[in-house]
């Protein structure tokens, strides 16, 4: 096993960093990310138990206390694995819409970038099996909770003139509503894949979002 981290000894585990925690937009390290890898083919493999600390660590081939180190628990883990799901499209997407100028043109390309997560259907499966944990836990809910509140931000950039400094309430609501469509349309896609295409609905979703956008401000 290796790990990149710094050890007390051979073969003793790393030394753990004071603040393990990592913000939204920080690259995982190579470590933590094998880590992030690793706990999603445990899940798909195995359902929630199978996540133990320790299997995550021996399926990527890491010391036992890997996790701690880069994560500081299993809780900010699972988060970790939560926000892998849609975090480099998300942020993309955003990053690219912003070269557009505010209007139809930026709106379009966030709600297709939103459809295509939607097609990312282990990607939401992973969700799905973590979310009725993630509900119960009271540290892992409000991490999660945090992830929404950055996506959220995320998008209300993107809908936003300004990058998002002076948005209004009406655009922060708007942008909470795109991540719940997203997250609903999924459900029914994986419930029932020969249900109504997804391109007439993300398609009405992009009218409605534009009718909504081009009236007052709040």
């Amino acid at each position: 096993m290796t790990d990149e981290t710094a050890t007390t000894g051979v073969g003793a585990a790393p030394v753990p960093q004071a603040s393990p925690a990592v913000a939204p937009e920080a690259p995982l390290s190579p470590v933590a990310a094998k880590l992030v890898a690793a706990a999603r083919t445990l899940l798909a493999r195995g359902g929630f138990k199978a996540l133990t600390v320790e299997a995550v660590a021996a399926e990527a081939g890491a010391y036992r206390d890997a996790v701690r180190y880069h994560f500081g628990s299993k809780a900010a883990l699972v988060a970790a694995v939560v926000d892998s799901l849609a975090h480099d499209q998300s942020l993309a997407a955003v990053e690219q819409s912003r070269e557009l100028p505010s209007g139809p043109e930026r709106l379009h390309a966030l709600v297709a970038a939103d459809r295509q997560l939607v097609d990312d259907r282990d990607g939401f499966r992973d969700f799905f099996a973590l979310l009725p944990h993630v509900v119960q836990d009271d540290d892992l809910r409000a991490r999660v909770a945090a992830l929404y509140r950055w996506y959220r931000d995320l998008y209300t950039d993107g809908l936003s003139e300004d990058g998002g400094a002076a948005a209004g309430q009406r655009l922060r609501d708007l942008a909470s509503l795109m991540v719940a469509v997203t997250d609903g349309l999924a459900v029914q896609d994986l419930l029932d894949p020969d249900g109504p295409r997804l391109e007439r609905l993300f398609g009405l979703w992009e009218e409605l979002l534009r009718r909504e956008i081009g009236g007052p401000a709040s």
